[in-house]
This record gives C-alpha cells, structure tokens and sequence, in this order.
C-alpha cells in the first residue's frame, strides 16, 4: 500500500443571499467571488447561506481504476472562529469538478448533490478525519477530480482557513 497525502488545489466560499453587496457585480451577492480569501465560510442565517467547495485531484493510479483505492479520509484545517458546542455539518460531492476558485459564485457554483458524509465539530475547534472513500471511488471512476461542498448547519457560522492562509483541506488517499 501507498499513501498520497494531497492538499486541496482550490477552494471557495460560495455566497447565496437575497440581499445586496455594493462590491459585489451589479451589487449582486449571488456574483461575488471569494475564492481568493485566505478563509472558507460555512453559515446559515438571516436569508444567507455560505458554503464551502474545496477540489482535489486524486492520485493517478486510481483514474478509472476505483478498485486501487482502499482508503479516502478528508482532514479539514482547525476553525478559525469560536466553536461554542459541537456542531455536525453535512458533505457532499459536488456535481462536478469543472469550476474555478476566482470565479466560481452562487449562480454557476456546481450543486451539492450527493450527501457523502459528515463532520462533527468539538467545542476545541479541531474537525476529525472524516472516511470519504466511498466518494472517492466514484469519483476515481469518472476521472482525476473530486469536489466537495460543506453545507452549514441551521443559524450557524463556521470560519476555517483556506489554502491561500497556507493551511489547505487534504485527502489522505491509499491505493495498493
């Protein structure tokens, strides 16, 4: 068995609000671009929601080949905001992998359309490993790409670095 240890090549916030954003296009929230900020956003409150999609290429061993793929296990960065209590926030696999961090906004972000798992979050802030070879498997079968979003959970807030902040999301990834 081998381990690849891959950091997330891109990852965004996604933006969805009915309100407005005067630095946003056209004043438009659901148009802004966050892919650039050195943290990821997972909120949902007063009509706005904040998702995070985080992309990874997966190793190129199991490219058509998800029967090599023992293990897929995603280690999210430490949140940077105040964890009160635990909180459990969904995953899931992105509709597709084509989408771009500088460009990527509400209106053309992929859907979350599969749920694939979950991470509870503690009071210390710390996400534990979260097993996604499932996902992974799928994915593999469909080519090297793999993009997950995080949804919020109901009135919450969640901040945590980016790979601009030089502390990506990773995939801890065994084939044999």
């Amino acid at each position: 068995p081998k381990t690849y240890e891959i950091n997330a090549f891109k990852d965004s916030t996604i933006l969805r609000t009915r309100y407005q954003c005067p630095t946003c296009p056209s004043s438009d929230c659901n148009q802004c671009t966050l892919g650039g900020e050195s943290s990821l956003q997972v909120v949902s409150g007063d009509y706005t929601v904040k998702q995070a999609i985080i992309g990874f290429t997966l190793p190129s061993e199991t490219i058509g080949r998800p029967d090599r793929l023992d293990k897929c296990v995603l280690q999210l960065p430490k949140l940077t905001s105040n964890v009160v209590d635990r909180v459990t926030l969904p995953i899931y696999a992105a509709s597709s992998t084509f989408w771009d961090e500088y460009s990527v906004n509400a209106n053309n972000a992929p859907s979350d359309t599969d749920y694939i798992g979950s991470v509870t979050i503690m009071s210390d802030g710390n996400p534990p490993p979260v097993d996604l070879t499932n996902a992974c498997k799928l994915a593999s079968a469909k080519g090297a790409g793999f993009s997950i979003i995080i949804n919020p959970a109901l009135g919450r807030s969640f901040e945590f670095p980016s790979k601009e902040a030089g502390k990506p999301s990773k995939l801890s990834v065994t084939i044999h």
